[in-house]
């Protein structure tokens, strides 16, 4: 069975030591996303979980124009852009804002990898003004922009203040590495 830690291999400090405006957002690298073939079996919601398969980097801007790396770790369990069914009509659980979310799920957790740290409000604040700076970046609409941040302002408190036990899977386990290779019957 894949094992699913509390904590990356090597946690980093995501968030700003004072309350910082956002004010540019850009994306570093590709998104790759995994989802394994066992993915079904371990689902734990509505739909199996997805694994973030590379570090996916993005950097932002302070108003003192200084860029700031932020390095959402390998391994990350996501599931994509929680949407209640109610309003998948507006937004899906992937889009144009699927890479702001996955910024999102990671800052709603990190708070738990960081020695010290506890839910801050400041931090939540910084995580949904960050997916608002994203999404803007990857130019989804204004009414989809307003809609999601004001989303996650309104619903989203309960759910950062909660965290998450398993936050990530190692993706260098036997168990993943070898569901990523094409199994012999595939090849033939």
């Amino acid at each position: 069975m894949i094992k699913r830690y509390d904590a990356p291999s090597e946690p980093l400090n995501p968030y700003p030591d004072a309350p910082t405006p956002i004010a540019a957002f850009r994306y570093d690298s590709a998104l790759v996303l995994v989802r394994l073939k066992d993915a079904v079996k371990m689902r734990s919601g509505e739909d199996a979980d997805y694994l973030l398969g590379r570090p996916f980097a993005v950097s932002w801007q302070d108003q003192a124009g200084i860029w700031t790396p932020l390095i959402v770790p390998q391994g990350l369990i996501t599931d994509l852009t929680s949407v209640p069914r109610l309003f998948r009509f507006l937004v899906g659980r992937v889009g144009p804002w699927l890479e702001a979310a996955i910024v999102h799920d990671y800052l709603y957790i990190a708070w738990q990898d960081v020695p010290g740290r506890g839910a801050a409000e400041q931090d939540r604040r910084f995580a949904d003004q960050m997916m608002r700076a994203a999404m803007q970046a990857a130019k989804v609409g204004p009414l989809r922009v307003w809609a999601i941040f004001t989303a996650v302002r309104i619903f989203g408190g309960s759910g950062y203040r909660k965290g998450a036990a398993d936050r990530f899977i190692d993706m260098c386990d036997p168990e993943v590495t070898v569901q990523l290779q094409p199994s012999a019957k595939a090849r033939h």
